[in-house]
């Protein structure tokens, strides 16, 4: 009580100081924070809940017993040391494996009182309090590293001794909170960021901050102060539908820090701000289901990698926003990648798949959940013909912008699965370590540019860096779904038109069609980038893959004398390999005139009649 009393009377005397309005606010609902430690993202009150769960649901019972063997495991490792490595030679990895023990080692201590695993999370915590710094320069190790301590204070308070409390204690006041605050101010550098880092920086200190805000008032209101302007105005990335314009992986990850920041924010003071009412964020869970395919591979556009990782934020916003169908995508994914057990354990916060889940029931085959879905602002659109069903259809294509964060010069890509394979694919980022990659050299790499990808390209050239390209029509229903962009800007000075529609029809067939044209005579050519064998019929308008003992094919309807050729994808070094990868072809060289050309995907036992072609502004459902 005693904590308490001292908070409202500095709420008081902090009220008719000079300190800026936000931090008068902040400071005003720190009069009602938690009194007492934990008081983070779960409190001790709802753990009962999670240990019936544990023992009688099955699902949950098997992720306790591999948290657990994870567990095991780290004890008998030494704590991490400061070292700077990594692709882009950071603590960021540090950073991360310090984030994932200790908060595993926590949580699990919180729900069995097995006191060796709370010993070895306070060895990892002090050790990391020692380091000379936890790298400012590359804020996000900042962040995650006070996140780390930050929740580790804050489950284990009661386990820590004063001495051990007052040592991290003060390091995620030197090391994270006044570097944060020094970098949210008005010409701080963390002020004027507009991506995934808002959410992580401002998440990842405001759980440190939450942590000790008993303790260190003053420093916990002003960082929550100086966190709530950009956080509001990042939340205006989620309107109107819930897309994110970085793309599926690092929505993952900003959504994670944004959904700590609020549970926390919720947890410790009950209250987000309001900051959970905007605009599609309640929508945003959405997006995250319908970016992953039958095969559980994301539509990896720009710096992504087509395998998905678990997304316990997830279980948060099925609460929260009472859609059910979130949990059941988070559960369904949790199983497909616990049978990979490696990334099951690289997935720091895979405590929260328990501590915020719920008992399973339904199944997304029995949701209801609609086939086909865009996302206005971000330009993207995604179909498939069944969920929950490896042989499924899958479509995700993309318009958007090329000045997204984290995008390549890629509009009009798609990326394509069925009969259990993925047909198209995004190769997706290269290496961060590569020399100008987020810098003058971005563009010269093959992954990065207009080749690289499941487009057009017009004279061997990349799209314009400028270049945005909305979605002009879109229709799903139970006969197939379809989608047409115009993607006229992304060559401003060799096409007068481009429009690019794609369609999937009953039977699982997928139609791709443009249509161009030119300003000028330009080399046109369609690239389609896959890992299956190609064979290649004789007159060159059908190619056949396969992969394993899957097959696929696509056949050119339009224009005459088109043929697919096929061309092994080389990068040279150091650029990843892309070796076992073709790019299917179709080169119209020196082309002046408008022309439409249109390609059937489907299964080569597809009998069913040549699909009718329209103009794409009468396309129709």
């Amino acid at each position: 009580m005693m904590k308490v009393f001292w908070l409202a009377v500095w709420g008081v005397l902090l009220a008719n100081s000079g300190f800026s309005a936000e931090n008068r606010l902040a400071a005003g609902l720190l009069e009602n924070l938690r009194p007492s430690n934990p008081r983070l993202l779960i409190l001790d009150d709802q753990l009962a809940r999670v240990r019936e769960l544990a023992n009688t649901d099955a699902n949950a019972r098997q992720l306790y017993r591999q948290l657990q063997t994870q567990a095991e495991k780290i004890l008998d490792e030494p704590p991490l040391t400061y070292v700077i490595g990594g692709p882009e030679h950071t603590l960021l990895e540090v950073s991360r494996e310090v984030e994932g023990r200790v908060w595993l080692l926590a949580g699990l201590y919180r729900l069995n009182g097995d006191r060796r695993l709370a010993a070895r999370a306070r060895d990892e915590m002090l050790s990391a309090a020692g380091f000379p710094d936890w790298y400012p320069k590359h804020f996000l190790d900042t962040a995650e590293m006070t996140a780390a301590l930050g929740v580790g204070y804050d489950w284990l308070y009661d386990y820590l001794s004063p001495a051990e409390r007052l040592t991290i204690r003060q390091a995620i006041v030197t090391k994270g909170l006044d570097p944060g605050i020094a970098g949210l101010s008005d010409k701080g550098r963390l002020a004027r960021l507009h991506n995934n880092w808002v959410q992580v920086c401002n998440g990842g200190l405001t759980l440190g901050a939450l942590a000790i805000a008993g303790e260190e008032p003053e420093k916990a209101a002003e960082l929550i102060g100086r966190t709530r302007a950009p956080m509001s105005k990042i939340m205006e990335l989620f309107a109107p539908d819930g897309g994110f314009e970085e793309g599926p992986v690092y929505w993952n990850y900003a959504t994670a820090y944004n959904v700590f920041y609020l549970a926390g924010l919720e947890s410790a003071l009950g209250t987000d701000f309001g900051l959970s009412a905007a605009k599609g964020f309640s929508s945003t869970g959405n997006y995250r289901m319908q970016t992953i395919g039958p095969l559980g591979k994301c539509a990896n556009f720009g710096d992504a990698a087509e395998q998905i990782s678990i997304a316990p934020q997830m279980l948060w916003l099925a609460g929260k926003f009472h859609h059910p169908e979130y949990a059941m995508h988070e559960r369904a994914v949790a199983r497909l990648t616990s049978l990979n057990r490696s990334n099951m354990e690289s997935s720091r916060f895979a405590i929260l798949e328990l501590l915020w889940n719920s008992m399973s029931t339904g199944s997304l085959a029995e949701a209801a959940l609609p086939t086909g879905a865009k996302f206005d602002r971000v330009a993207t659109v995604f179909m498939r013909n069944a969920w929950e069903d490896t042989n499924a259809v899958f479509v995700g294509f993309k318009g958007g912008s090329n000045h997204s964060s984290h995008g390549h010069l890629d509009l009009g890509t798609f990326v394509l699965d069925a009969a259990g394979e993925r047909w198209a694919l995004d190769l997706g980022a290269d290496s961060y370590g590569l020399p100008g990659y987020f810098g003058a050299q971005r563009w010269n790499y093959y992954r990065l540019r207009t080749e690289g990808h499941n487009t057009l390209t017009v004279d061997d050239q990349n799209e314009d860096l400028n270049a945005a390209a909305p979605l002009t029509q879109f229709a799903s229903g139970t006969n197939g779904s379809l989608a047409v962009a115009d993607l006229k800007a992304a060559y401003p000075q060799k096409l007068a038109d481009w429009q690019r529609g794609i369609k999937l029809l009953n039977g699982g067939r997928v139609l791709l069609q443009d249509e161009v044209v030119p300003s000028k005579p330009a080399d046109i050519t369609w690239n389609f980038h896959t890992r299956a064998a190609i064979t290649i019929s004789s007159d060159g308008r059908e190619a056949t893959l396969v992969q394993g003992n899957a097959k696929w094919m696509a056949r050119i309807l339009t224009p005459e004398g088109a043929k697919f050729e096929k061309l092994s994808v080389q990068v040279s070094l150091p650029q990843r390999s892309t070796a076992g990868m073709w790019n299917l072809i179709i080169r119209r060289p020196l082309t002046e005139s408008p022309m439409t050309m249109a390609v059937l995907f489907s299964s080569p036992d597809d009998l069913a009649p040549r699909p009718e072609l329209r103009p794409l502004n009468r396309w129709e459902p």
